[in-house]
C-alpha cells in the first residue's frame, strides 16, 4: 500500500498537487513570476515556430506527418531552457537534463531540440532597434548528438531528420544523412564520437547527450561526455553553447554521467554550490509505492507518465509484474525512480534525506570516534558519533589524488595524528576505535600505522573510558578487524550487528542523522551488502574497485562505539546544559 504520508522530499523537489508525482522542474507558481519568465525567454517563439504558427515551416510528428505538438511539460522545459537574464543577456541555465520513464517521449523531444538549434531562431542576440533581446538563426550551427554507441546517436538523428518534411527541407536547404545532416549554408547536425580528433574543429553550438544513464567509465561514456564539454566550452560568448541530457533514471552508485549531473544539481539546490545553473526536469512516482498493490502501482504509473498521455499504463503495469523484470529496473525504467542496485547496502535516497547540515558538534560534546586506516590504495577516514543524539560527523578523509599527483602517495600519518589529537582537545572522546592497515612501512617493514596507534594508546588510555579492545592485554584504541587477530571474530560480529542496525536506521526508521558530508555520502552510496556468518555487513563491490566505502565503515564503527559507551557503566551520559542521552 502507499504510505499515508508522502516520503520526505529531497532538495529541489516539489509535489504535484493533482497527481502526487515528484517534480523537479522549477516552474514558478506566482503569476507575476511566470509572466516575467515567459517575457524573457525565446521559448514561446520557438514553440510557435515548431508548431507551425509562424510564416516559416515548422516540425512534424515523425510517426504521422502531422504538425508537431509539444506536451505541456515539454513546453515548460523549453521556456525555462531558453530563459535569459534581460540585464546581462545570458542564459539562466548553462546545462540541462530531461529525465523521464521509458516511453515518455525523450527521443522525439531530443530530436526536436536538435532541430530547433539547427534552424530555429535559438541564438540570443541584442536588437539595437528595439533595445531588447531576441532570437536569430545561428549563422553556422554545429549541433552534435552524443550517445554510448553510434547506433543510438543515429537513431536520434533519424528521428530529428524525420521531423523535417519536404517543405521544411527545401525552405531551409536541409540535406539529411545517416550520420550528418547538412545545411546549404554550411551548418550541420552530426553524430559525435569519443575520438579525440572529433573535439578539434569548429566549436559546437549545442550538444545533446542521449541516454546519459548508460555513460559510465567502462563504456567510454565519461570520455565522450568530456569531449562534449570541451566542444561547448570553447565556443565564443556570442554563442553561449550548451549541453542537454536526455536520460532515464540512473542506477544509484553506478557513477554514470547522469548520476554525476544529478549530484551536481543536488549540490546546487541544497546550497552547497555557488551557482544554480543546471535545469533539471524529472517527473517521478512517489517512491513509497508498493509495486505489488494494484491500485498503488497504477497510481504510480499515472504519476510517472503524467506528461505522456499516449502511454499504455496497463501494458506498463504488466511489464512491472513480469518476473523477468527486477524491482530495481521497474523503479528506474517505469517509475523514473532512483533505485539502488540489487546489492546496495542502503537506499541512497533515504540516506540523503537524513542529512542535517545545520547541526554540528559543540565544544565539550561526548563523542565516539572510528578511524579506518589505509596506506595508499583505500581512503583513511575519521568519523565521530555524538553520544547525546547519534549525530554522525565526518572529521577527516585522506585518499590518493587522481592522476599523476597520486603517484607514490602515502597516507599522511602526521596529518591524521594532528586531527585525532585536535578531536581529543575539542570534545570528550569516550570511545575511539582504530582499524589498522596490515600494510608495512617501506623503510623498516614495520606495520605502517603501528607506532602512531600505540602513541594514541599511551597518551589517551586514561581519557577513553571504554577501551576498543578491553582486558589486561587489551588496547585502548586498536579495533583490529582481521579475523586472524585475537578477538577478531567478536569484533566482526559486533560490527556486523551494528551495520544491520545502521541499515535499519536509514532505510526503515529514518532515525539516523548525519552532517551531509559529500565524502560520507559517496562512500555510503558505494557500499554493497556483504553477508557473513553473523549477518549482513558492508564492503566494496570488489577488492580492486576504486569506488571507496571507508567513510561508511567509519560511520558504522563510530555508532558501534557510541552503543558500547552507552551500555557501559563507566560513562556518565550528557553534559552541562545539553540534556540526557537519546538512544537511537
Amino acid at each position: 500500500m502507499i504510505a499515508s504520508e508522502t516520503s520526505e522530499l529531497p532538495p529541489g523537489y516539489w509535489l504535484d498537487p493533482e497527481t502526487g508525482a515528484w517534480m523537479t522542474i522549477p516552474w514558478p507558481a506566482d503569476e507575476d513570476d511566470k509572466a516575467f519568465l515567459i517575457e524573457n525567454s525565446l521559448g514561446p517563439d520557438l514553440i510557435d515556430w515548431a508548431e507551425w504558427r509562424t510564416d516559416e515551416p515548422g516540425l512534424v510528428d515523425y510517426l504521422t506527418g502531422k504538425p508537431w505538438r509539444f506536451t505541456p511539460g515539454q513546453a515548460r522545459f523549453l521556456i525555462l531552457w531558453y530563459a535569459f537574464d534581460p540585464e546581462r543577456g545570458r542564459w539562466l541555465y548553462r546545462s540541462g537534463v530531461k529525465r523521464g520513464a521509458k516511453g515518455t517521449g525523450k527521443d522525439p523531444f531530443g530530436g526536436a531540440l536538435c532541430d530547433i538549434e539547427l534552424v530555429g531562431r535559438s541564438q540570443l542576440v541584442f536588437d539595437e532597434d528595439t533595445e531588447s533581446w531576441t532570437g536569430q538563426r545561428h549563422m553556422l550551427p554545429l549541433v552534435q548528438i552524443a550517445s554510448n554507441s553510434e547506433a543510438q546517436s543515429k537513431d536520434t538523428l533519424r528521428i530529428a531528420n524525420a521531423m523535417f518534411n519536404q517543405e521544411a527541407r527545401e525552405y531551409f536547404g536541409i540535406d539529411c544523412g545517416e550520420t550528418r545532416t547538412i545545411l546549404k549554408d554550411g551548418g550541420r547536425l552530426e553524430v559525435l564520437t569519443a575520438s579525440e580528433r572529433t573535439s578539434e574543429g569548429d566549436p559546437a553550438t549545442f550538444i545533446l547527450l542521449n541516454e546519459s544513464h548508460h555513460m559510465t567509465e567502462s563504456s567510454g561514456g565519461h570520455k565522450l561526455a568530456a569531449v562534449a564539454r570541451r566542444n561547448v566550452g570553447k565556443s565564443p560568448a556570442t554563442l553561449q553553447a550548451r549541453i542537454c541530457e536526455m536520460t532515464n533514471a540512473h542506477q544509484s552508485g553506478g557513477d554514470a554521467v547522469a548520476e554525476r549531473t544529478f549530484e551536481a544539481w543536488q549540490a546546487q539546490v541544497s546550497g552547497r554550490a555557488k551557482r544554480r545553473d543546471i535545469l533539471y526536469d524529472s517527473i517521478e512516482a512517489d517512491p513509497s509505492t508498493d509495486l505489488y498493490d494494484d491500485t498503488a502501482r497504477m497510481r504510480a504509473l499515472s504519476q510517472a507518465y503524467a506528461d505522456a498521455p499516449w502511454a499504455d499504463l496497463e501494458r506498463l503495469s504488466d511489464e512491472i509484474l513480469d518476473p523477468r523484470t527486477s524491482v530495481a529496473d521497474s523503479i528506474r525504467y517505469y517509475l523514473n525512480g532512483l533505485a539502488a542496485a540489487e546489492d546496495a547496502w542502503i537506499d541512497p535516497r533515504k540516506f540523503d534525506a537524513l542529512a542535517r547540515p545545520e547541526l554540528a558538534l559543540a565544544d565539550g560534546d561526548q563523542i565516539a570516534m572510528f578511524l579506518d586506516c589505509s596506506k595508499s590504495e583505500d581512503a583513511t577516514g575519521l568519523v565521530a558519533a555524538r553520544l547525546s543524539d547519534g549525530l554522525v560527523v565526518t572529521l577527516g578523509m585522506w585518499q590518493r589524488p587522481h592522476g599523476d599527483r597520486g603517484k607514490g602517495w602515502l597516507a599522511p600519518r602526521h596529518e591524521v595524528d594532528a586531527v585525532v589529537r585536535q578531536a581529543f582537545t575539542a570534545w570528550r572522546v569516550v570511545w575511539f576505535g582504530v582499524d589498522p592497515s596490515p600494510a608495512r612501512d617501506d623503510e623498516n617493514e614495520a606495520l605502517y600505522w603501528a607506532e602512531t596507534i600505540d602513541g594514541w594508546h599511551r597518551d589517551f588510555h586514561r581519557k577513553v573510558k571504554v577501551w576498543a579492545t578491553p582486558g589486561a592485554q587489551g588496547h585502548s584504541v586498536k579495533f583490529d578487524m582481521r579475523l586472524s587477530e585475537r578477538g577478531g571474530k567478536e569484533r566482526n560480529k559486533l560490527f556486523t550487528e551494528q551495520a544491520e542496525l545502521v541499515q535499519r536506521a536509514i532505510d526503515e526508521d529514518g532515525s539516523l542523522m548525519h552532517d551531509g558530508d559529500p565524502g560520507l555520502r559517496t562512500h555510503t552510496h558505494n557500499a554493497k551488502r556483504r553477508p557473513n556468518q553473523w549477518g549482513i555487513t558492508l564492503g566494496k563491490e570488489n577488492r580492486d574497485s576504486k569506488r571507496l566505502v571507508d567513510l561508511a565503515v567509519c560511520m558504522v564503527g563510530a555508532l558501534l562505539g557510541r552503543r558500547l559507551a552507552l551500555n557501559s557503566t563507566k560513562i556518565r551520559s550528557g553534559s552541562p546544559g545539553r540534556g540526557k542521552v537519546v538512544v537511537m
